[in-house]
């Protein structure tokens, strides 16, 4: 050892080849960044506040909005309340209009019968949890004038499963057959009670005479936005 002086080799090395040193460091550092990059173990920059609101509400929008096909709000979403204007039963052939008189009247529904079918004043609209009551003429005549005559044709030929579909000027609400009965003149009339929006159908020669009639029940299914 020779003098308080002495400077390893190493770093002698360095001091005279200073740029090739800095060649080898940069791209040691640039081989070692590339696999940190790579595997994910670089640390993210932290979010402005703005930005980390704009992702939490994107994730609340996709959780709370999810996509439904055909706009269909059968899971409960509410929708404007309107009188029923036409049922379909494509399976038997039945498309006819609806009215809705305000007058429980006999002679006011025989009236309306001559247009359509009729629900009943009182029962529920769609979209409401109580029973909708509709019924129509059935005609066994070949020929007749008034197409309302035969408004509810075939409906005793529908079967269980089969869907009915009534129409609000806004909305379409589909239901399901459960049942279908035939009723005679001393059976008691329908049961309007319950609040399970259930659709009950039925024909008649006119409303207020005691006829056989053919009686249908239907359960609800869905509702959606036309």
């Amino acid at each position: 050892m020779k003098g308080g002086n002495h400077i390893p080799e190493d770093i002698q090395h360095i001091a005279q080849k200073p740029w090739e040193f800095l060649a080898v460091f940069l791209a040691t550092f640039f081989v070692f960044s590339t696999v940190l990059f790579a595997l994910d173990f670089y640390p993210e920059a932290p979010k402005t506040v703005a930005e980390a609101a704009k992702t939490e509400s994107v994730v609340e929008q996709t959780v709370s909005e999810p996509k439904v096909a055909g706009a269909s709000v059968s899971t409960g979403a509410v929708l404007p309340v309107g009188s029923p204007v036409r049922i379909r039963i494509p399976s038997v052939g039945i498309d006819t209009p609806i009215q809705n008189p305000s007058s429980t009247d006999i002679t006011v529904l025989d009236n309306a019968l001559l247009k359509g079918a009729v629900r009943y004043p009182g029962s529920a609209l769609p979209g409401q949890d109580s029973r909708m009551f509709i019924f129509g003429h059935q005609s066994g005549l070949p020929v007749v004038k008034n197409q309302a005559f035969k408004a509810f044709n075939n409906l005793q030929n529908v079967k269980v499963g089969t869907e009915i579909e009534v129409y609000s000027d806004t909305a379409v609400y589909r239901y399901r057959v459960i049942s279908i009965e035939h009723a005679s003149v001393n059976d008691g009339w329908v049961d309007l009670s319950g609040n399970d929006r259930m659709l009950i159908l039925s024909t008649c020669d006119s409303f207020g005479k005691k006829t056989d009639r053919n009686i249908v029940r239907a359960e609800f299914v869905s509702q959606e936005l036309l």
